[in-house]
């Protein structure tokens, strides 16, 4: 059970506060609600209490953690680590993105990043990359109290660093 104050993350709608935990009256049931300010996006969000677990809502990472998962973020996929079937690609990154997971987000955004690196992103593509990057920084920004903005620097940085290694 989380309270008033509590930093969470969504694993569909990335990391935000609780800001208010009420009772909403709907028919003849009545519910409690985590009200949930989400760090990007401005988007306010209702969970019911009893599904928080369900949805997956759990608590904001480590930032010290989080900053370790995109340290590994630096390093290049193998070309084997990259699905060839662009359907098959997409599913697997989309997976990982909506898992709410700060590792498996941070793999499909690496994943993402270094094929932008070697040709342009389709659409999707594009899309599940700049979804990626904006939950990444969402969670950070949370974990480290940082500004948003600030934490988005901090995993471009990250990404570009990639490029640093494959270079060397």
């Amino acid at each position: 059970m989380f309270v008033v104050g509590s930093k969470v993350v969504h694993p569909c709608h990335g990391a935000g506060t609780i800001v208010n935990i009420q009772e909403k009256t709907i028919g003849a049931s009545a519910q409690t609600y985590y009200v949930i300010d989400t760090v990007c996006g401005s988007m306010r969000l209702m969970v019911p209490v009893h599904k928080g677990d369900d949805v997956g809502l759990r608590d904001v990472g480590e930032a010290m953690s989080l900053q370790e998962a995109l340290a590994a973020a630096t390093i290049a996929p193998k070309d084997t680590e990259i699905e060839k079937d662009f359907r098959a690609r997409q599913a697997q990154l989309r997976e990982k993105i909506k898992s709410g997971s700060f590792v498996e987000v941070t793999a499909a955004v690496r994943l993402l990043y270094y094929i932008n690196t070697k040709r342009p992103l389709g659409l999707t593509d594009r899309q599940l990359f700049d979804q990626g990057k904006e939950m990444l920084a969402a969670e950070l920004s949370l974990a480290s109290e940082i500004e948003v903005d600030e934490a988005k620097q901090f995993v471009a940085d990250q990404l570009a660093a990639m490029l640093q290694e494959d270079c060397s």
